[in-house]
């Protein structure tokens, strides 16, 4: 009985209405799949960003290699193009933040100031950065940031516990991200 009531309900509808029938159930079926990849392309894109974090700071952590005496540059020349250029810069210190917070410290903000020297074609972007964390990680961050940029410089460095009971600390780094101004094709400087 429930065949034939079903029958003669498909019947009712037509060709047209079975047609439409068909493509509402296939286009529910596609809603579905969809939500399902877009979950999977958002677990894929943030497992691809903590791995690319982790790959920067196992690369920050890792032992320096020994440079020969050869690749040292030996003109101001030669040394100035060892330096980033310029459009490098808030990657650089994007890493610089990243690389702190990946190590448990706590920066509440930071300071940026952009000094540029023309006529040797460098820059300098200080930045003024205090954190609280442990003595330890306060260490193997700075030491995992001079060996992440070799164009970084750590000028300044203070420290001070609350208390002497405390075990964190409040520190001031100072840092200046060196870099080279890039030359257009004509020879400007940008």
């Amino acid at each position: 009985m429930k065949y034939s009531a079903l029958k003669s309900q498909l019947r009712a509808l037509g060709a047209p209405g079975l047609f439409a029938a068909l493509a509402l159930v296939l286009a529910a079926g596609l809603a579905w799949q969809g939500q399902r990849w877009e979950r999977e392309a958002a677990a894929d894109a943030a497992r691809g960003d903590r791995l690319r974090a982790e790959h920067r700071l196992q690369r920050a952590l890792a032992p320096a290699s020994a440079t020969s005496a050869a690749e040292l540059p030996s003109t101001p020349e030669q040394w100035r193009e060892t330096l980033p250029p310029a459009s490098q810069r808030q990657q650089r210190l994007a890493d610089l933040l990243e690389m702190g917070l990946r190590l448990g410290l706590v920066s509440t903000r930071t300071e940026h100031r952009l000094t540029v020297d023309a006529a040797s074609g460098l820059e300098r972007l200080r930045i003024t950065m205090p954190l609280s964390g442990g003595y330890a990680q306060l260490r193997q961050y700075i030491e995992a940031a001079l060996r992440h940029d070799p164009a970084l410089s750590l000028d300044s460095l203070k420290l001070r516990r609350a208390n002497s009971q405390a075990a964190e600390l409040e520190a001031e780094l100072q840092w200046s991200l060196h870099g080279r101004m890039e030359t257009s094709p004509g020879g400007a400087t940008r």
